[in-house]
């Protein structure tokens, strides 16, 4: 009877030091989907299009680091890495999330900056003929011509938004082209100013 008792309490023991040493192992398929799962969102352009999903992943693989650092520091027996286990799991789920984020972001980008594009080029065409039918007369000769130096400078500015969007750094893309717009309007509007001068 004593050695069946010893032999219970022998078995439960080492079930309880096996335990211990297979919580104390950080799972290293673990750690690699995280990894893959982070550069995937960074290579999907989500610290631009999705970062305040990308910075709320890797809060929580800051927090699952300081965990595995903490149970670094602990006897090896005594270590458990499944607080650090859940957390990487949740960062790896999240950084897929920024991942998904970060496509459809840069696809609305895409979108809004061919449209930006398409709107400047109309504005610049319109610009560009309203000029052309400008009297020129003493008064406002000089001016036009200056006008038209500056429509020089904007059409450089929107085949640089064009290259912009060939390159997919549509957001700055878009940002020169409604620059481009909005130049080409007040643009207009002093050629009409120089043309009631004229009659004046």
């Amino acid at each position: 009877m004593r050695i069946s008792k010893l032999h219970v309490v022998a078995v439960l023991m080492l079930g309880l030091v096996l335990g211990l040493a297979g919580c104390s192992k950080l799972p290293v398929e673990t750690v690699t989907a995280m990894q893959t799962a982070m550069d995937g969102a960074k290579a999907a352009g989500a610290e631009t299009y999705a970062r305040d999903a990308l910075n709320q992943a890797m809060e929580t693989k800051a927090q699952a680091d300081a965990e595995i650092e903490t149970q670094n520091g602990k006897f090896a027996l005594m270590r458990s890495y499944k607080k650090s286990t859940e957390m990487l799991t949740l960062a790896t789920q999240q950084f897929e999330q920024a991942n998904q984020a970060a496509v459809a972001g840069k696809e609305r980008a895409r979108v809004a900056a061919n449209a930006a594009v398409e709107a400047a080029t109309a504005a610049l065409a319109a610009t560009n003929e309203f000029l052309a039918k400008a009297p020129r007369g003493k008064n406002t000769k000089a001016e036009l011509e200056a006008m038209q130096q500056e429509l020089v400078v904007l059409q450089g500015a929107l085949d640089e938004a064009v290259a912009g969007v060939a390159a997919e750094d549509y957001i700055n893309a878009k940002a020169k082209a409604d620059v481009v717009t909005q130049k080409a309007a007040e643009i207009q509007a002093d050629i009409q100013n120089a043309m009631d001068k004229a009659k004046r």
